[in-house]
């Protein structure tokens, strides 16, 4: 079992201003960690894309509550946690983004586009909403 280099905790109210502080607190350390800018670029989509279904999905555009997120560095990954505290959803309910009735629709494609850019993704139920853990491997190293 490894311990992170480096954590960081952040709570943050469910308003999309925040979607920008949170993907430079990200890239800030993912750059730090020596990931090339198409993982940086990766990371940012991907952490926006779980933060907004927090604030969308779960918290429904109420601002009082927060999303917690915990940002860990180790040193050939990162792993990114969002945890909401809505009602929760059925992974296995959220339609497929593929099929030719969905193909066409707007929404529907953060679950897709998280599980294609990251290494892992695994979405858990808590006692009070959905956390989603995502990790980034440090592949090509600047350092």
């Amino acid at each position: 079992m490894s311990y992170p280099l480096k954590t960081e905790h952040l709570s943050i109210p469910s308003t999309p201003d925040q979607l920008e502080v949170i993907d430079n607190v990200v890239e800030a350390m993912a750059a730090d960690m020596g990931f090339d800018k198409d993982a940086l670029a990766d990371l940012g989509i991907c952490v926006t894309e779980a933060v907004m279904n927090a604030i969308e999905h779960a918290h429904r555009d109420q601002p009082d509550l927060f999303i917690d997120l915990t940002i860990e560095c180790y040193a050939d990954r990162m792993k990114i946690t969002v945890r909401d505290h809505g009602p929760g959803f059925d992974e296995d309910a959220v339609p497929d983004p593929t099929t030719p009735q969905n193909v066409l629709n707007l929404g529907g494609r953060g679950l897709m586009l998280m599980r294609a850019m990251m290494d892992e993704v695994e979405v858990r139920p808590h006692d009070d909403g959905t956390e989603i853990s995502m990790v980034k491997k440090l592949v090509n190293s600047k350092k």
